[in-house]
């Protein structure tokens, strides 16, 4: 008997286990891999790499021959005549043709093409940078959602380490009301804060499934986390609340801070892709206004052929293999200024560019130096909310010793453990806070 009575609480635990929603863990390292992988932002700045690159290479084909079969055909209705006493003589026929292989090149065209090219070149590394840029940026966007999913987390368990506390101290004035030594004010009270602490923990929960949603869009992947109403798996669900719709896991947040801190040290990368790319989208409109420009000035080009042809140099009726080369020299005398408009408007869209590169590096240089400078802050903050927290947790266990002594009133006890929780969530924040312009310092430095 003695032995079933010992096996029970085993039964029962096991069996509140097997109701228990499972751990699930998410790691950064994972995280970031699968938003990488899955962002559609990434995968068109992809495209645009090969599109930038195909328009690259078709641009710089113009510099090699052109080959082509060139054939046609022609029907005249008259054909010239000449009278050579009683006998007429026809120079060519009405109907002819011409084949054969063409090729054509361009000797001189002031530097058109040249342009043309440097261009494409300029507008494939800007696209290339710009791919650079959205991976940073990516990287940047899921490591912000993941810092927010801890901060619920830490939040949830000192929200319920705070209602351990509650329901503790509600016991301890259930037992008292009944030896007579507390009031019903007091039970009122104690409720109230329970009631608080159970909420508090409600809302974070309700907050880490609205952040694990935004985590699960930018990864593409939910991990087999239900964000419906998830909890931390370091909490024990009240058994008035809803049941975890999944206990999540992820990297402690100090081991975190710790594998972050040494990002502190960079520096501003002044070859930053987003600057590199600015400045290449600027010189493409420049090498294209340069390009346009070329139109304006003569242009030599030459081809060569071999024909199979009927009439004979369209005077002899006789089928004939012959060769045939030749030069062009070509340049335009008016077009109302057209090429000239287009150019300048390239070059004022090139110094558009110009301009918004130098906004832009005063944007991230403003962004990253002032997360620079937050840190110290921050170091500051975190050595002060620690000696906070210390003192808040004498406040707290002190305050209730003089409640039960009846020196004080459970309102004071309320105010003190709130202060406590004020303080460890005041840390957390600071943690995450930190994190967050690490963050954004990694993505704008280098070494």
């Amino acid at each position: 008997m003695k032995k079933h009575i010992l096996t029970l609480p085993v039964i029962l635990l096991l069996a509140a286990a097997a109701q228990s929603a499972p751990v699930k863990t998410i790691s950064l390292e994972k995280c970031q891999q699968d938003a990488l992988s899955y962002s559609n932002e990434i995968k068109q700045k992809a495209q645009a790499v090969q599109a930038a690159l195909h328009t690259y290479k078709e641009t710089k084909s113009s510099f090699y021959p052109s080959l082509y079969i060139d054939a046609k055909g022609s029907w005249v209705s008259e054909v010239p005549k000449v009278e050579l006493g009683p006998v007429n003589k026809e120079f060519g026929d009405n109907w002819g043709y011409s084949a054969g292989p063409t090729l054509e090149y361009m000797l001189f065209d002031y530097n058109g093409r040249s342009s043309a090219a440097k261009g494409g070149a300029a507008a494939h590394k800007a696209a290339q940078e710009d791919l650079a840029f959205a991976q940073k940026s990516v990287k940047l966007q899921v490591r912000q959602v993941y810092f927010a999913v801890q901060q619920d987390l830490e939040r949830m368990y000192f929200m319920a380490e705070q209602l351990k506390v509650a329901d503790k101290q509600l016991a301890d004035i259930t037992s008292a009301l009944k030896a007579g030594s507390k009031s019903n004010l007091d039970l009122a009270m104690a409720k109230k804060q329970q009631l608080k602490a159970k909420v508090n923990v409600s809302s974070a929960r309700s907050s880490l499934g609205v952040h694990l949603r935004e985590l699960f869009k930018l990864t593409g992947n939910d991990y087999g986390i239900d964000p419906s109403y998830p909890a931390d798996w370091r909490i024990i669900i009240n058994k008035e609340d809803r049941p975890a719709s999944s206990l999540v896991k992820a990297d402690p947040l100090q081991n975190t801070l710790n594998d972050f801190k040494a990002l502190s040290l960079l520096e501003f990368d002044q070859n930053s892709p987003a600057l590199i790319a600015a400045q290449n989208t600027a010189d493409y409109y420049l090498y294209m206004a340069q390009s346009m420009k070329s139109a304006l000035y003569p242009t030599l080009s030459a081809s060569a052929g071999a024909y199979w042809e009927y009439p004979n140099n369209g005077i002899l009726r006789e089928h004939v293999f012959l060769g045939r080369a030749g030069a062009q020299l070509r340049m335009p005398l008016f077009e109302g200024s057209k090429t000239r408009n287009k150019a300048a408007a390239q070059e004022s869209k090139g110094r558009e560019a110009s301009y918004q590169r130098a906004q832009l590096e005063d944007e991230l240089k403003s962004l990253f130096y002032s997360s620079k400078s937050m840190l110290y802050s921050l170091e500051v903050q975190t050595e002060f909310i620690k000696q906070m927290i210390e003192q808040s947790s004498k406040a707290a266990k002190l305050t209730y010793d003089a409640y039960k002594a009846g020196s004080v009133t459970f309102l004071e006890v309320d105010s003190a453990n709130l202060g406590l929780l004020e303080s460890r969530i005041a840390l957390a924040d600071v943690y995450i806070e930190t994190l967050n312009r690490l963050a954004v310092i990694d993505n704008l430095g280098t070494n």
